[in-house]
């Protein structure tokens, strides 16, 4: 399905909102073409913190092509989508976004396991956030993992499970899927981080985010990310 087929959908956000659930579905020919459509639409209207947010969107869906095919040129689509919107951020004075952006900054580093500027970049995403007690909670989760797999493992640790009290505690504020997304990754995270260390912790931690991916129809990727990790345990 291409982009013509979304005509009647003509605001800008009616296209990001229909490109990130097309990502979630593993559509991502189709979410790129409406997330395309959505930055144009963004910028006839001169919606800058919506251009900004779009592009972040953008850059997620390139990660996640590059974690399915292992295509180099995907995490360089991504990093410089991610730096453009915080060049956009900036040039604006977009205080709303600007912890987005580092987060998403954060996670490219982590892809080329640049662990040191992923955590300057999760601080700072920290720092600057003004969302909700729950996505900060995602927020502090991803900066957990920098840290253990940048050696201080118990930090790490603690705030990982820190991030997913956060999250747990907060659940209310958002929709359930998004806390199903956060909880079940944070989960996998653990799963990962604790395999050689403490595996039979891995092994339960493996277990909840299997239960939470199954409870959520919606959870495609996640059933995906489980699968492929539960094959380094077996």
């Amino acid at each position: 399905m291409g982009i013509g087929d979304y005509s009647t959908f003509s605001s800008a956000s009616e296209l990001h909102k229909k490109a990130e659930q097309a990502r979630e579905e593993e559509k991502f020919d189709q979410a790129l073409d409406l997330i395309q459509k959505a930055i144009e639409n963004y910028e006839k209207e001169k919606n800058y913190e919506g251009l900004s947010r779009a592009i972040q969107s953008r850059a997620l869906t390139y990660k996640h092509l590059l974690l399915l095919s292992n295509d180099q040129k995907y995490l360089d689509l991504a990093g410089k989508d991610a730096e453009e919107s915080l060049i956009i951020a900036k040039n604006y004075n977009l205080t709303n976004v600007f912890s987005s952006c580092y987060f998403r900054l954060g996670e490219i580093a982590m892809l080329v396991k640049d662990f040191k500027k992923a955590i300057k970049n999760y601080q700072q995403a920290l720092v600057s956030y003004n969302g909700t007690s729950a996505e900060k909670g995602d927020y502090r989760y991803h900066l957990g993992e920098a840290l253990y797999r940048n050696g201080d493992k118990e930090k790490g640790k603690e705030m990982i499970l820190q991030g997913l009290k956060e999250i747990q505690g907060n659940s209310a504020e958002v929709d359930s899927f998004l806390i199903h997304v956060w909880e079940s990754g944070c989960y996998i995270r653990l799963a990962d981080l604790l395999r050689d260390d403490e595996p039979e912790k891995a092994k339960k931690y493996l277990q909840k985010a299997k239960q939470i991916s199954e409870s959520d129809e919606k959870l495609i990727i996640r059933r995906r990310q489980i699968r492929g990790l539960s094959k380094l345990f077996n």
